[in-house]
């Protein structure tokens, strides 16, 4: 199954949610793209944080096995779609790669900004707004309008 990889700085909070979130809202079955995550600068092996692992699950999506890993050029080449949380994860992902160029694109029009750090609520608000974009994600997927 081709893989839709969720790109955030150090995969602990956002990309790890929306990977979740991707699968809780049933985007594998719905898409046929098997969803996982990474961080531009992860260290390999972090759990999700608290708080996101707290706000996932009130959403549906268990992030309580998640390790973080490190964006390398194979987890890129073996992606059909890298999906960066922010437009400067996009522009360093594709200055770094530029051969992936046509499979990087943002998740949402708007950056969705880093909760690390933050308190439930900062959390919760993400997860939510990662959920609607997750959404409309597999929609436009399913349609073929990635």
């Amino acid at each position: 199954m081709e893989q839709i990889v969720f790109v955030c700085t150090g995969n602990t909070c956002r990309s790890p949610m929306a990977e979740g979130l991707f699968r809780a809202l049933d985007g594998e079955a719905r898409t046929g793209l098997a969803a996982a995550s990474a961080g531009m600068f992860a260290h390999d092996g972090l759990p999700a944080s608290e708080n996101a692992v707290k706000a996932a699950a009130e959403l549906g999506a268990d992030l309580s096995a998640h390790r973080a890993r490190q964006l390398t050029p194979e987890i890129a080449r073996q992606a059909k779609y890298l999906v960066c949380m922010t437009a400067a994860h996009y522009d360093r992902l594709v200055q770094a790669m530029p051969w992936a160029e046509d499979k990087v694109f943002t998740l949402a029009p708007d950056d969705i900004a880093d909760p690390f750090g933050g308190d439930l609520e900062t959390y919760r608000a993400c997860a939510a707004q990662l959920r609607d974009a997750v959404e409309r994600l597999i929609g436009n997927l399913e349609k073929g309008r990635a």
